[in-house]
């Protein structure tokens, strides 16, 4: 019997982006904070994936570095698009306060967006690069068909359970709405695999105050498999809820870069919050490592399996 895959996926991208203002410089320094993560994942025999965006892509260092874990098949390089600062550049109207979702642009600029980013990718690797993962989780039919016609095979944006719709773009108030969507693998379009993020909406019943344990029993509460509660509890708790579920033979946990740097996000602001991020994946990697699941990446995942 097949072992259950742990998929580790990386948004690989600037730092701090969530404190991003338009038309400021975007740094990469938290690229230099990437190896250790690797190493973890390595001493479990786990294979991250790295989605990779524009900025990040053009960080030699990093590529170098990153070309060799893959080449020695310890990681996959995949893509991510920030669509507000992959060129080409394409003027919207503004209208709301988000950054706008590559869903708003239209289709040809959508395709140019890919490929400037896909080919410096795959220059620097000299391998295709087929997996994906949408910034802000924006996808739609057009953008589906721009990523199958670069040769895009596998994509992980897709959230269950969660109703996205009402984060903010640019132009329009277009975030998707995934409440709905299958839990399992599926394709999302005639040449592409969806392998959707491990998250869910359940009740949770915290270890808070009685008013606070009161409230999850009664409102259902959105969960990531991913690290920015601060808590290995949280995450053994949705791990078994998902293994509950029929036909789950895979987690897919997330993280993004620059959570790995002290002030690299609003999660972990400094050294003391990296040592307890650190604490956390050890400990998880440990748990779901015991637990027999094996380390494998999008791609070894999907290959040679067959999917509705």
């Amino acid at each position: 019997m097949n072992k259950k895959a742990f998929l580790i996926t990386v948004d690989t991208e600037g730092d701090n982006l969530w404190a991003w203002k338009e038309g400021t410089p975007i740094s990469t320094e938290n690229s230099g904070y990437i190896p250790r993560f690797q190493n973890l994942c390595e001493d479990y025999g786990f294979k991250p994936v790295y989605l990779i965006n524009y900025e990040m892509a053009q960080n030699k260092t990093f590529m170098s570095y990153i070309k060799e874990k893959q080449q020695n098949s310890k990681c996959e390089v995949g893509l991510h698009i920030h669509a507000w600062n992959t060129p080409p550049e394409y003027p919207l109207e503004k209208l709301y306060g988000g950054n706008p979702y590559i869903t708003e642009y239209p289709y040809e600029i959508m395709l140019k967006k890919i490929i400037s980013t896909k080919e410096i990718l795959e220059d620097a690797i000299g391998e295709k690069v087929i997996s994906h993962r949408s910034g802000r989780w924006a996808l739609n039919s057009e953008y589906l068909k721009a990523l199958a016609e670069c040769g895009i095979e596998i994509d992980c944006s897709v959230t269950p359970q969660l109703d996205l719709s009402g984060i903010a773009g640019y132009s329009c108030n277009c975030g998707n709405n995934y409440k709905d969507a299958p839990k399992t693998p599926y394709y999302i379009h005639p040449q592409i695999l969806e392998v959707p993020m491990t998250t869910r909406c359940i009740r949770h019943i915290s270890n808070g105050t009685i008013k606070h344990r009161i409230k999850t029993l009664i409102k259902k509460e959105e969960m990531w498999l991913r690290p920015f509660s601060k808590s290995v509890a949280s995450l053994v708790y949705l791990t078994q809820k998902i293994e509950k579920e029929q036909n789950s033979d895979y987690l897919e946990f997330m993280i993004h870069s620059s959570e790995l740097m002290p002030g690299g996000s609003p999660y972990f602001k400094n050294e003391s919050d990296i040592e307890l991020l650190y604490s956390i994946l050890d400990n998880y990697f440990a748990y779901v490592s015991q637990k027999g699941y094996c380390g494998k990446t999008l791609s070894e995942y999907s290959k040679g399996r067959i999917f509705k």
